[in-house]
């Protein structure tokens, strides 16, 4: 029975593929209309669906969007792939396109393979990111001086010469932080420059915020003032500003000079009670980048000259002092002044030490004793009168010490040749007798014409010749 059942399904295999062959219209599937022209009722299969895709790589921000042919739109939020929602028929083309580029950081995504016609799944789109590069910029305003250097991020320095817009070297990615900062101020004129919006975090373009604004620097003017002793020295810079100083050490005037601008301090008015000359050393100059601290005021004393005016001087040799010394020699009526000055505040004494003679004559000081205040003493007076007629002569031959005259019991020391007068004069018509008191060591003299009557004026004959005793 099995052999038979074997037999039988041998043979019918084959007949059932003949016959379905036969029945076939060439297109895999059974026709079954009639002969010649008739028309098929068998129904076409759909085409099969495939879908869009590919790969994204780069991607480090947000917002991505991708679309397939004007929709089908898909946000795209990693690297890796990715296939749009929507599956399209076969041999349907596609193009891919970026609807939303990345943000945060900003980014630039391309798509390669972008189009073409789906025959089966497409997997080989390859939209590639990459993040954006900006740069970093501001402006600067109040700049004056010179070597202002900008930093970011702690390098990429950039030097600059003069106000307006800047922009660094060096661009910086999409998300990273910027940071500038003054590397080096400027100076000539010294200047501090200080940054506003000077930090932050770059987005999706370049910044142009930073904003550097230059002020230039003030410093104070010092000195310092020795050797004053009066009071009422003002001190004044440029002008103006004064300032009163009332003791010795340092000053410094209120109002700061801003750097490059010049400075010049003057005495506006001396120390007084005792009268004071302050001078100034290194007052002058530019103001550099430092308080000025160098400038030196020293005061002295003022000194004035000490005179007054003689009156009625008819006789010579007149000799008169001041404080005992500091000698003068008038020889004619009118003003005189000693040649030495005496500092403020020191006392003065003028006395006649020798009077004048031929004839002989008495002097009278008055206002001749004080204390030299603000000015020159020019109060003082003298005033001379002819008392009696003096007896006088000359000397020769002189060469030792110890010669002495009388003449009515009155003596006068002789020093040395030439002439000499007696201190005392004598009333007209009375009598005079010249001698020798005391001789000169190892020497003789000898008076001729040392008798007479003085009468009219002065006696001026005696002669006293002096040789080496034998």
């Amino acid at each position: 029975m099995m052999r038979v059942l074997r037999c039988l399904f041998a043979w019918f295999v084959p007949v059932l593929v003949i016959g379905l062959a036969a029945c076939s219209n060439g297109r895999g599937s059974l026709d079954d209309g009639g002969g010649g022209g008739g028309t098929g009722t068998g129904e076409q299969q759909p085409p099969a669906k495939v879908t869009i895709g590919g790969t994204v790589a780069g991607l480090g921000g947000s917002g991505l969007v991708l679309q397939n042919d004007g929709a089908d739109d898909l946000s795209v939020t990693a690297n890796g792939t990715f296939t749009f929602k929507t599956s399209v028929d076969a041999g349907t083309p596609y193009n891919i396109m970026v609807l939303a580029q990345s943000t945060a950081p900003s980014q630039f995504c391309s798509i390669a393979n972008a189009a073409g016609t789906a025959a089966s799944n497409v997997t080989s789109v390859a939209v590639t990111c990459s993040t954006g590069s900006f740069s970093v910029g501001g402006t600067v305003a109040g700049l004056a001086g010179s070597g202002l250097v900008l930093r970011n991020n702690g390098g990429d320095d950039l030097s600059i010469a003069s106000n307006g817009s800047f922009t660094f070297a060096t661009e910086l990615a999409s998300g990273s932080a910027f940071a500038v900062s003054v590397a080096t101020q400027p100076t000539r004129p010294a200047q501090t420059c200080t940054i506003a919006d000077a930090s932050g975090t770059i987005g999706g373009a370049d910044v142009r915020t930073v904003k550097v604004s230059c002020a230039t620097n003030s410093y104070t003017i010092n000195g310092a003032v020795s050797g004053l002793q009066g009071s009422g020295l003002v001190l004044q810079n440029n002008g103006g500003d004064d300032i009163g100083v009332q003791t010795d050490g340092g000053f410094a005037f209120p109002t700061k000079i801003p750097s490059g601008s010049g400075y010049s301090v003057t005495v506006k008015t001396q120390p007084s009670g005792p009268s004071q000359a302050c001078s100034v050393q290194s007052g002058s100059g530019i103001v550099a980048d430092h308080d000025v601290v160098d400038i030196v005021i020293t005061c002295a004393l003022r000194q004035f000259t000490v005179g007054g005016t003689i009156t009625n001087l008819r006789g010579t040799g007149m000799v008169i002092a001041n404080n005992g010394g500091d000698r003068f020699n008038p020889t004619a009526d009118g003003p005189f002044t000693f040649p030495t000055a005496v500092l403020s505040g020191s006392t003065y004494n003028v006395t006649v030490t020798n009077p004048p003679i031929l004839p002989l004559q008495r002097c009278e000081v008055t206002n001749g004793s004080g204390t030299v205040t603000e000015a020159n003493v020019t109060n003082i007076e003298i005033s001379c009168r002819n008392f009696g007629l003096g007896v006088g002569g000359t000397v020769s031959g002189l060469q030792s010490p110890g010669l002495e005259l009388q003449s009515n019991g009155e003596k006068l020391p002789i020093a040395a040749n030439g002439k000499f007068m007696l201190p005392s004069s004598l009333p007209e018509g009375s009598p005079y007798d010249v001698t020798v008191a005391t001789q000169p060591a190892n020497q003789v003299c000898r008076v001729a014409n040392g008798r007479g009557v003085a009468a009219n004026v002065d006696v001026a004959s005696v002669a006293v010749t002096c040789k080496r005793a034998e």
